[in-house]
């Protein structure tokens, strides 16, 4: 790994028949874990993951453990409320005596998917766990002049118990040389493009451009400056966002700066796949299942009370359907903003945010709640294709689609 980077993984648990449904916890029996090691040298290594054992810890919780400053330690974090361990403990004991346990104590809690953050440098690392529970930074001094290795690992504690961890979603970003992208053959389902500028001043702020659904996903391309990201040296970078069920993961691309670039996201309905492009050329893709009605949006944003913001978007442009009988996009943009940040459109294709961010409660920031200005347009409702309010496909009139 580079000596310098972040690491995003989604621990989810894939023991069930209804792990579409939530319940599909990551295993079964008296104990079992699912962990991520980040090992710099023989001396110095740290493992973060989730540990259920039963009757120990009557739920699942975040265990931590590694060395701080030469010294070993571990750290855990119950992911359940005690009235919820003294529920599972009711039912954990009916379990093991034989005792019928009724359907309606489905309080029981079989938890299944959490996002784990990892960002080190040579010297420190620091955990975040579904953007709200933060374990460090821990300090080290390695031999190694390179970043860490990095180990997936799950098991079982006794005979008969049963493990089953999907990790899932995994990105890695830093000073590493980027892979070849991929590109879907055929037309895009939807897009959307803008030439941008992203100012600002403070820890973080960023513009984006984005594609959502009405389900908790989305897709999103953007130039982000943070003062917290050690692979970014809190310089701009272009950066690529995913929302999936709930869990936001993402990767800093590389290096941009405070120009105007033109952004542009494609996503292909057929596969699922999601194309970035940064003046011309591509840098990342990701696959994204959206589905419903789609949404298209701009966005700046800042990280926390005090920062400022002042995002630039020109030429903006959102295309959806094949043409037939799909839904187009509506013809006017929706305006909102939150925390200080106000959107506004300033001419016909063109919008700006600006404001400085303030009133945001105690214990967030972007990561946890939206602070931004947003311009948005929506697709007409599918079942509207036939009523004539559906708008015609515009791909014919793109030169990068004829």
């Amino acid at each position: 790994m580079p000596p310098t980077g972040t690491t995003n993984v989604v621990l989810r648990g894939n023991m069930g028949k209804n792990c579409e449904q939530g319940d599909c916890p990551f295993g079964s029996g008296s104990g079992y874990q699912g962990v991520v090691e980040f090992r710099f040298d023989s001396q110095n290594y740290y493992q973060i993951g989730i540990l259920n054992q039963g009757n120990v810890t009557w739920g699942p919780e975040i265990v931590v453990l590694g060395t701080h400053l030469g010294n070993p330690f571990r750290v855990t974090q119950p992911l359940v409320t005690d009235a919820q361990k003294a529920a599972n403990a009711n039912i954990i004991q009916k379990m093991q005596s034989n005792q019928k346990v009724d359907l309606d104590e489905q309080h029981y809690i079989k938890d299944f998917c959490h996002l784990i953050k990892a960002q080190w440098t040579r010297n420190y690392i620091r955990f975040v766990v579904d953007n709200t529970r933060v374990f460090g930074g821990y300090n080290f001094t390695a031999g190694d002049k390179n970043g860490p290795s990095i180990t997936f690992m799950a098991a079982a504690q006794n005979p008969n118990d049963a493990v089953n961890v999907v990790f899932d979603n995994l990105n890695i970003s830093g000073k590493v040389p980027g892979s070849t992208v991929f590109i879907p053959q055929g037309k895009p389902y939807a897009m959307i493009t803008a030439n941008m500028k992203d100012n600002g001043y403070g820890v973080g702020h960023s513009s984006y451009i984005k594609l959502h659904d009405d389900h908790g996903t989305a897709v999103s391309a953007g130039i982000q400056t943070a003062q917290t990201a050690p692979e970014t040296g809190g310089n701009p970078y272009y950066i690529s966002g995913r929302m999936s069920a709930g869990i936001f993961d993402y990767d800093y691309v590389q290096p941009a700066d405070f120009n105007w670039h033109n952004l542009r996201i494609e996503w292909w309905k057929e596969n699922g796949w999601a194309v970035i492009w940064a003046d011309g050329k591509p840098i990342a893709n990701m696959k994204a299942k959206l589905s419903g009605r789609i949404y298209a949006s701009v966005e700046g944003n800042a990280a926390q009370n005090g920062d400022y913001v002042h995002a630039y978007f020109s030429g903006v442009e959102a295309q959806i359907g094949h043409g037939g009988g799909d839904c187009g996009f509506h013809h006017e943009w929706g305006l909102q903003g939150t925390y200080g940040l106000q959107a506004r459109k300033t001419g016909a294709n063109s919008f700006e945010v600006e404001g400085q961010a303030q009133g945001i409660p105690a214990g967030k920031d972007w990561d946890t709640t939206l602070v931004g200005g947003v311009a948005m347009i929506w697709q007409y409702l599918p079942e509207n294709r036939q009523s004539g309010q559906c708008m015609t496909s515009s791909w014919s009139q793109d030169p990068a689609h004829r």
